[in-house]
C-alpha cells in the first residue's frame, strides 16, 4: 500500500494506537521508519531478521540429537517392528534391494528363519503365547542367534555370509546396513537390541547406528489381503489349507496383540509407517536416512503398474547425414529408423496402457491419479475413472477411439495415460515426440548418458593405444573406473536415485527413455542383481523392457521387440533369477558389454581373470550413442548405442 493510502487508512486508528503505546508519529506526512515503513516491512516478510545467527546453549541443546545422529557410520542397523501381516518382510526386501543398489552392502536377518530352525519346523499359534515360558525362551534364543550373526556380519568384512560381491580391484570400501526382521513387539525387546548394538564396552571402536521402522496397519481390508499373502507363502503354513492357516494366523496375531507395545520413546530414532506408507511419522532421522531411505519408504506402495524402459531411437546414419549436410554430435536427431521406432512405440504403449486400464477396471479399482502418491503422477487429472466410464470398457460396443484421457493441463485430450520421463538428449525426447499427441514429457538430465569427460567423442580402441594404463583399469573394473573429468558407473546410482523414487511412487504406467549406460543401472535395480555387474546387461535396440511389481516386493520382467532389427538380442528370462544376463549374438556384430564377462549359466563369477586388452568388438557400450564413421566398419549402423 502506498504511503498516502496507508496514512488515510490508519488516521482513524492513530489515537487508539497511541493509547496502546504504539508509536505512529507523523514525520513530514510519513510514518515512523521503524514501524510503518513499507520497504522495511517488505524486507522483514521476505527475509526475516538479517542478524547473523549465533549458537547458544538453547540451540545446542535442541540440535544435540542431530549432531550425534548425522555422523557417518560404516554400520547401520534397521530394526523392523510390527505385528504379523503388517508388511515387514515386504519392507525388508525393498530396503535391501534399494540400499544394495545404492552402493552399500545390505543383508536381512529374519528371526523367523532362526526360530523355525530352532523349533525344527513350523510353529503353531500357541508357540507365540507370552505365557508359554518354554516357547518364549526359544524365541529369545532365536533372536539372540540372529542378532549375533548380524553383528558378526557388520564387523567382519571377510565373513563368508556377505551376499554382495566385491569389485575386481577390491579398492572400494562399502558401508554395511543390516535389517533385523522380527516383530520386536515389546519395549523390552527393542531396548535389548539397541543395547547389544551400541554397548560401549562390547561395541567399543565399532560405532553402529540403530533406527527402528515400525509398520502399523489398522485397515481391515488391507490386513485381510496381507494375511492371505502370508498364509499362501509363509513356510509356517506349508501343507495347510487356507482356512486352517488363516485361523492359526489370526490366533497368533491375537497372542502378539496382548503384549504389543508401540514405539513411544522419542529419544530413539524411529520411523512409523501407517497402512503401508499412507502416512509416516519420523523422529530423529538425519543424514543418509533422511536423504535416501525416507523418500524410498514413502514411495513404495502395493499398487500394480507397468514400468516400460527403452533406449532412445537410432540417430541418422552416414547417408542421412550426407543428405542433410550435417555431422555427428551429441545433439543429433532421430534418423529414419529412429522415427519408425518412435511410431511403433506409440502403438505399443497405447495397447499396453489401455490393457492395463481394462485389467484395473476388472479389479474394481479405479483410483484418482490426481490425488496419487506423486505430484508428477497426475498424468490424467480426471483419474482413470472420472473422465470416462470404465465400466463401458468391457462393453461389447466399446470403441477405443471414442475415449480420451486428459493431460496435465486438464484440457488436452490424450489417447492413453502415461507418465513419461526422458533424458535431455534430442534423440530421447524425439522418441516420444508423437505427432499431434502433446504428452507432457519430464526431461531429466539425470537420465543423460554417462559423462566421459576428457574422453568424450573418442573410441575405446583409440584409448587402448593412447592411454593403455587407464584403459586396463577400465577393463579390470568397468563399474568404478572414472573417466578423467567425467563419471564412472558408480556415480550413476547417485543421480538416478531420485528417478527410481519417482518411478516407484507412481500409480499408473511409466515410460523411461534413456541411453545404454543409464538404463543398465536402472535395469539392475529392477532385476535386483548386483549393480557392479550392470555393465554385463545388454539392451537391444527397438526393444521395450516391461517391469511389473511382484507381491513379494520384486519385479517381473518381460521384453518385446517392436521393430525388427538385425542386431537385437533375445534374453532367456527364465534364467534371470539365476543371474543370467542377456547377450547379443556376436555373429551379427551386436556389442556385448564385456566379452570377458561370462554367461553365468556356463561359468561362475570370478572364474576367469580379465584379459590385458579387450577386442574392439567387445568394447563396453558406454560411449552413449554414436559410433564414429569409418572407425569400426565391422559394426552396422544399428549399433549406435
Amino acid at each position: 500500500m502506498a504511503p498516502n493510502r496507508m496514512q488515510e487508512a490508519l488516521n482513524p486508528f492513530k489515537e487508539v494506537a497511541q493509547d496502546s503505546f504504539l508509536s505512529v508519529n507523523d514525520n513530514d506526512g510519513g510514518y515512523d521508519q521503524n514501524v510503518l515503513n513499507p520497504s522495511a516491512s517488505a524486507d522483514y516478510y521476505a527475509k526475516g531478521s538479517v542478524e547473523a545467527a549465533t549458537e547458544s546453549a538453547l540451540t545446542l541443546d535442541k540440535i544435540k540429537h542431530r549432531i550425534r545422529l548425522t555422523k557417518k557410520n560404516d554400520r547401520l542397523v534397521i530394526v523392523l517392528v510390527g505385528l504379523p501381516g503388517r508388511g515387514k518382510s515386504f519392507i525388508a526386501r525393498k530396503l535391501q534391494n534399494f540400499v544394495t543398489w545404492r552402493g552399500s552392502e545390505c543383508r536381512v536377518f529374519n528371526v523367523g528363519k532362526y526360530r523355525r530352525q530352532a523349533a525344527d519346523g513350523a510353529c503353531g499359534a500357541d508357540f507365540f503365547d507370552s505365557k508359554n515360558e518354554a516357547a518364549a525362551e526359544m524365541r529369545q534364543k532365536a533372536a539372540s542367534l540372529a542378532l549375533e550373526d548380524m553383528l558378526q556380519w557388520l564387523d567382519n568384512e571377510d565373513w563368508s555370509g556377505t551376499t554382495t560381491p566385491t569389485t575386481p580391484t577390491g579398492n572400494v570400501r562399502k558401508d554395511r546396513v543390516s535389517i533385523f526382521d522380527a516383530t520386536n513387539s515389546t519395549k523390552e525387546r527393542r531396548d535389548w537390541v539397541l543395547n547389544e548394538c551400541t554397548h560401549k564396552t562390547k561395541r567399543a571402536g565399532k560405532p553402529t547406528g540403530v533406527v527402528f521402522v515400525e509398520s502399523i496397519c489398522d485397515d481391515k481390508d488391507l490386513l485381510h489381503a496381507n494375511f492371505l499373502t502370508k498364509v499362501n507363502n509363509s513356510p509356517d503354513y506349508k501343507g495347510m489349507n487356507e482356512e486352517e492357516a488363516m485361523a492359526d494366523l489370526l490366533t497368533r496375531v491375537e497372542k502378539y496383540e496382548d503384549a504389543y507395545e508401540t514405539i513411544e520413546d522419542d529419544t530413539q530414532s524411529y520411523i512409523k509407517i501407517f497402512n503401508l506408507s499412507s502416512k509416516m511419522l519420523v523422529n530423529h532421522i538425519y543424514g543418509r536416512m533422511a536423504k535416501s531411505i525416507v523418500p524410498a519408504l514413502m514411495a513404495w506402495n502395493i499398487g500394480t503398474r507397468p514400468v516400460f524402459i527403452v533406449r532412445a531411437g537410432q540417430t541418422m546414419n552416414e547417408s542421412e547425414r550426407a543428405t542433410r549436410n550435417c555431422g555427428m554430435s551429441r545433439s543429433e536427431n532421430l534418423g529414419n529408423k529412429g522415427m519408425a521406432f518412435r511410431d511403433a512405440l506409440f502403438s505399443h504403449m497405447r495397447d499396453e496402457c489401455l490393457d492395463f486400464i481394462r485389467r484395473r477396471q476388472k479389479a474394481a479399482f479405479s483410483p484418482d491419479l490426481y490425488t496419487g502418491t506423486s505430484m508428477s503422477g497426475n498424468m490424467n487429472k480426471g483419474g482413470f475413472g472420472s473422465h470416462i466410464d470404465l465400466a463401458s470398457l468391457s462393453s461389447p460396443s466399446h470403441n477405443e477411439e471414442e475415449f480420451e484421457y486428459v493431460g496435465t493441463d486438464g484440457v488436452t485430450p490424450l489417447p492413453f495415460p502415461c507418465h513419461i520421463m526422458s533424458s535431455t538428449m534430442p534423440r530421447a525426447r524425439q522418441t516420444v515426440g508423437w505427432e499431434n499427441m502433446p504428452y507432457h514429457v519430464e526431461m531429466l538430465s539425470n537420465l543423460n548418458p554417462l559423462d566421459k569427460g576428457d574422453y568424450t567423442g573418442q573410441e575405446l580402441e583409440d584409448l587402448a593405444v593412447k592411454s593403455p594404463e587407464w584403459y586396463n583399469k577400465l577393463v579390470a573394473d568397468p563399474f568404478y573406473t572414472r573417466f578423467p573429468g567425467g563419471e564412472c558407473y558408480g556415480d550413476l546410482t547417485s543421480r538416478l536415485e531420485s528417478v527410481v523414487v519417482d518411478i516407484e511412487q507412481q500409480v499408473g504406467p511409466v515410460l523411461v527413455v534413456s541411453h545404454v549406460s543409464v538404463l543398465q543401472v536402472l535395469v539392475a535395480y529392477f532385476r535386483n542383481t548386483p549393480v557392479e555387474n550392470c555393465t554385463s546387461i545388454a539392451l537391444p535396440l527397438n526393444t521395450v523392457l516391461k517391469f511389473t511389481p511382484a507381491k513379494g516386493g520384486g519385479w517381473q520382467e518381460s521384453q518385446r521387440n517392436i521393430l525388427n532389427s538385425p542386431s537385437n538380442s533375445h534374453c532367456d528370462l527364465n534364467s534371470m533369477d539365476n543371474g543370467m544376463y542377456c547377450h547379443g549374438p556376436p555373429s551379427v556384430g551386436y556389442r556385448t558389454p564385456l566379452a570377458r564377462t561370462p554367461v553365468l549359466s556356463q561359468m561362475s563369477v570370478g572364474s576367469e581373470s580379465p584379459p590385458d586388452l579387450i577386442s574392439p568388438l567387445a568394447a563396453p557400450p558406454i560411449w552413449g550413442d554414436h559410433v564414429r564413421g569409418g572407425v569400426m566398419p565391422a559394426l552396422p549402423s544399428e549399433n549406435i548405442l
